[in-house]
């Protein structure tokens, strides 16, 4: 099979390689689509660490093209996802529920083979069935979905509540739709891309603003009335993540979605969260959100089609990094296994 092979840090062949020999416990899936992660454009840059040689990818769904011989609830020909931060299931967190810091984290595409590939090996633990309803490229957007849903579960949103988000990428505009089902009443998002900010507003917000114009706290307080009571920065830039404690009320919450450089470091007034009692939560991964990502994309809940802006072939590797990191204006990137 072909498939994207990094080798050693920044470096990768597009190669033929033997198709995965799966165990009594793993299925084979024949992968359909693999979306392009901020992780795999890092792995690609040579700034994030690995278990090379690798397979990178991991947001992505496909066909069980083989079981193994102790599967009973999969077989061939059924269509799939996967939730690829495998835990072990044995470490302290995993036993009290809190898998997400399991030390097996991260797991396919970063530690083990993952979806840039015509073929991935799959543990049984990891892998769910689609509803009918529910197409392949839909479904590869599981794995950001279920993260988002994380975020929106510490951000606790109530009826009525008000919202800042900060950044309009594919994160960003999916976390916008959650919080509209959740019942928040203004919610305003920030993007310098036009594009970005025409279909936050398509998608549910009230007001969209260009940070490189305005100058957002003051725009935010008049438009609210005041400050928010929920903010969420899903950029990862130390200016941002300051800017986001600025803008919530006396007793919000702010949550830092995100993806910060592991050296950055931000500078944070002390007695300003002891005095305004804020919240400030990091969200790492999609602890037991899985199944219920699948439900909200079945039933068309939450629209991830508009997002998808580039699709590209296993060949087409370089040009799919290149507008990732250049194209203001892309949102989300699908990487097709099909020659």
């Amino acid at each position: 099979m072909r498939a994207i092979v990094f080798e050693e840090r920044g470096k990768y062949k597009l190669k033929e390689v033997p198709i995965p020999r799966i165990k009594e416990d793993d299925v084979l899936i024949r992968v359909d689509t693999c979306g392009i992660c901020g992780t795999d454009v890092h792995i690609y840059e040579g700034t994030f660490p690995a278990n090379f040689p690798v397979i990178i990818g991991h947001e992505f769904s496909g066909i069980i093209e083989e079981v193994g011989k102790k599967i009973k609830n999969f077989k061939k020909g059924d269509r799939v996802t996967v939730n690829p931060n495998t835990v072990c299931g044995k470490c302290k967190y995993c036993r009290n529920g809190k898998e997400n810091f399991c030390v097996a984290i991260p797991g396919l595409g970063v530690n083990y083979d993952g979806g840039f590939a015509e073929y991935v090996k799959v543990n049984e633990s990891s892998v769910y069935h689609l509803p009918e309803k529910l197409d392949l490229e839909t479904a590869s957007f599981t794995e950001p979905l279920s993260c988002s849903l994380h975020g929106i579960d510490l951000a606790e949103i109530k009826p009525g509540h008000s919202v800042v988000i900060l950044g309009a990428g594919p994160i960003g505009l999916i976390i916008l739709q959650l919080a509209r089902i959740s019942g928040a009443d203004k919610i305003v998002v920030t993007d310098p891309v036009k594009r970005r900010r025409e279909l936050a507003l398509k998608l549910g917000a009230n007001l969209s603003l260009d940070p490189t114009k305005v100058k957002i706290e003051k725009e935010i307080k008049t438009f609210l009335k005041e400050k928010a009571e929920v903010v969420i920065e899903c950029i990862g830039n130390p200016s941002t993540q300051v800017e986001s404690l600025n803008l919530v009320e006396p007793g919000g919450r702010v949550i830092w979605f995100g993806v910060a450089d592991p050296q950055a470091e931000v500078k944070v007034n002390p007695f300003y969260i002891y005095r305004n009692e804020i919240t400030l939560k990091g969200c790492f991964v999609n602890p037991y959100t899985t199944e219920r990502a699948i439900k909200l994309l079945a039933e068309g809940r939450v629209n991830v089609k508009e997002l998808i802006t580039h699709k590209f072939k296993l060949n087409e590797l370089d040009e799919a990094m290149q507008v990732y990191r250049k194209n203001k204006e892309r949102i989300k990137i699908l990487m097709k296994p099909e020659k």
